[in-house]
C-alpha cells in the first residue's frame, strides 16, 4: 500500500504550531526561570516573615528541591516530544485510523498528566516516554492499517454491508486520502443499498426467464458500479443466455426452411446464427446440410430442364443440362445416362440432317446405302420423338424414291453408239427405253466420222419418264 502525509486543515495547523510555542516558552520558564525565582523567594520569605516556632513547615532539603526539579524537567523533556509526535498524527488524522490504541494512548497520557500534576515527575516521564514509543508505533502501522481498511472494506462490499465498507473506507483515506481504490472503494459503498436492491431484481428475472428484464437490471447495476463482480457476471451471464436463445431460435427457422425448400430463407437464418455463435459444430452440420440442399435444388431445376428438352428433342440443350448436374455431383446417374442418351439422340438428328438437308447425295448408290442402314438402326431406337419420327419418316421416303427406278426414253438418230457410265453400252437405236435410278448419269455417244457428244444427265426421282436426246451431228 502506498503512504501518504494527510494534510490537516491550514486553520488547525496555526492552531496547533501556537499551542507549541506557548507550550514550549511555559516548559522554558517552568525549566529555567521557575526554579531560581522559587528558590530566591524562599531566601527573602525566610529572611523577612520567618514564622514564629510554633506555626514554621517542614523545610524541603535543597538537595530534594534539586533532584525534584531534575525530575521535573526530564517530565517536561519527555513531554515536549510526546506533544510534538501526536501534534504530527493528529495533522494525520490519527483519532480516525488509531482506533482503539490511539484511545489508550489518550488514556496513558492521562495518567502521565495526574502523576506531572501530584509531582510524581520521574513517574510521569516514564509514562510519557512509553506514551511517545506507542504513538511511534502507531505511525509506523499506518501501511498495515491501510492494507486492513482496505481489504476489509472489499470484504464488506462483497458481503453488501455498506456499513462497515463505509467505516473501513474513511479509514483508509484518512490514512491516504489520494488512495485510488479507497476513493473507488467509498464510492461504491454510498450505492451499495442501491445495488443490492438492482442485483436482487436481477436475479429474480432472471429465475422467472424474464431475459431481457433481468439484463436491464443487471446493466443498470453495472452502470451503478462498474466494479462490481456479481453485476458484470450477471451481463455476460444473461447475455450469453439470450445469445444462446436468439441463436437456437436461428437454427430452428434455418432447418424448417431447409425442409420446407426455402434455401434464401434458410440462408439468412443461418448467417443470423453464425454471427451468434460461429463455432458451432450444429451451425457447421446445418451448412452442409443447406448445402446440399441448394445442390439439390439446382439439380432438380437442370433435371426439369433437360425433361422439358428431350421432350422438345432439343438434344444439345439437354446435353447441356445434364452436363450441369455433372459438374455437381459427378456421380449422378440418371444425368450419366442422360447424356449418353441425348448424345445418341443428337448423332442420330445430325446423321438424318446431312441426308434430308441434301437429299440429292441419296441419288449416290454409297450415301443411300447409309442412309438406308441408318434408317435400320433406328427402327429399334426406344423413345424416338415426333421430331424424330417426322426425320426418319421423310429419309425413308426419300430413300425409297432414290432407289425406285425411273422410266427414261433415250432418242437417238440410229447412227450414234450410246453409252451410259457404270450402266452400259446400248449401240445405235433411235429409241430406247429403260429403267433408271434416280441419279446424275454421264451419257456418251459416238459416231465415226463426228465429234463424240458428251452429257451429264440427272435422273430425278418421282418423275413419270424422262426423255434426252442422244445424237453426233458435229462432222469433224
Amino acid at each position: 500500500m502506498t503512504r501518504a502525509r494527510i494534510h490537516a486543515p491550514l486553520w488547525l495547523r496555526i492552531t496547533l504550531l501556537t499551542a507549541l510555542i506557548i507550550l514550549l516558552t511555559a516548559v522554558v520558564i517552568v525549566v529555567w526561570v521557575l526554579p531560581d525565582f522559587v528558590d530566591r523567594r524562599a531566601v527573602v520569605d525566610e529572611s523577612n516573615d520567618r514564622p514564629a516556632p510554633e506555626a514554621a513547615k517542614p523545610v524541603v532539603p535543597r538537595a530534594e528541591q534539586v533532584r525534584l526539579a531534575h525530575e521535573k524537567r526530564e517530565a517536561e523533556r519527555a513531554l515536549q516530544q510526546l506533544l510534538e509526535r501526536q501534534t504530527v498524527l493528529e495533522a494525520q488524522q490519527v483519532r480516525v485510523w488509531g482506533g482503539a490504541d490511539y484511545e489508550t494512548v489518550l488514556m496513558r497520557l492521562a495518567e502521565g498528566d495526574a502523576e506531572f500534576t501530584n509531582k510524581n515527575f520521574a513517574a510521569a516521564a516514564t509514562i510519557y516516554q512509553a506514551v511517545t514509543a506507542m504513538l511511534v508505533a502507531l505511525e509506523a502501522s499506518k501501511a498495515d492499517r491501510l492494507a486492513a481498511a482496505l481489504e476489509q472494506g472489499a470484504q464488506a462490499l462483497q458481503n453488501f454491508d455498506a456499513e462497515s465498507a463505509q467505516k473501513n473506507f474513511i479509514i483508509a483515506l484518512a490514512i491516504d486520502p489520494r488512495h485510488s481504490q479507497a476513493r473507488r472503494g467509498a464510492a461504491r459503498a454510498k450505492t451499495l443499498d442501491r445495488l443490492a436492491r438492482m442485483l436482487a431484481s436481477g436475479r429474480e428475472h432472471e429465475q422467472k426467464r424474464e431475459w431481457t428484464l433481468a439484463e436491464e437490471q443487471y446493466r443498470a447495476a453495472q452502470r451503478l458500479d462498474p466494479d462490481s463482480r456479481e453485476a458484470r457476471e450477471g451481463v455476460a451471464r444473461i447475455t450469453a443466455t439470450i445469445r444462446q436463445l436468439e441463436f437456437r431460435a436461428a437454427m430452428s427457422d434455418a432447418l424448417t426452411a431447409i425442409e420446407s425448400g426455402a434455401l434464401p430463407e434458410a440462408r439468412g437464418a443461418l448467417e443470423r446464427a453464425r454471427t451468434l455463435n460461429p463455432e458451432s459444430a450444429e451451425l457447421v452440420d446445418a451448412q452442409r446440410r443447406l448445402t446440399r440442399a441448394i445442390q439439390a435444388q439446382k439439380i432438380a431445376h437442370h433435371r426439369t430442364r433437360a425433361q422439358r428438352g428431350e421432350h422438345e428433342e432439343h438434344w444439345q440443350d439437354v446435353i447441356t443440362e445434364y452436363k450441369a448436374v455433372l459438374g455437381i455431383d459427378p456421380q449422378a446417374q440418371f444425368a450419366l445416362q442422360g447424356v449418353g442418351r441425348a448424345e445418341r439422340f443428337a448423332e442420330l438428328h445430325a446423321q438424318l440432317d446431312t441426308y434430308l438437308d441434301a437429299p440429292d447425295r441419296l441419288q449416290s448408290p454409297e450415301p443411300r446405302a447409309n442412309a438406308d442402314r441408318l434408317l435400320h438402326s433406328a427402327v429399334s431406337l426406344a423413345g424416338k420423338g415426333p421430331r424424330l419420327q417426322e426425320k426418319l419418316d421423310t429419309l425413308e421416303d426419300l430413300v425409297r424414291l432414290a432407289s425406285t427406278p425411273v422410266a427414261v426414253l433415250i432418242r437417238s438418230d440410229n447412227q450414234t453408239e450410246v453409252s451410259i457410265d457404270r450402266v452400259g453400252r446400248f449401240g445405235r437405236f433411235s429409241e430406247s427405253r429403260m429403267m433408271l435410278l434416280p441419279g446424275t448419269y454421264r451419257v456418251r455417244g459416238t459416231r465415226v466420222g463426228y465429234r463424240d457428244v458428251r452429257l451429264e444427265w440427272t435422273v430425278t426421282a418421282g418423275q413419270a419418264v424422262q426423255t434426252i436426246d442422244v445424237r453426233c451431228e458435229e462432222q469433224i
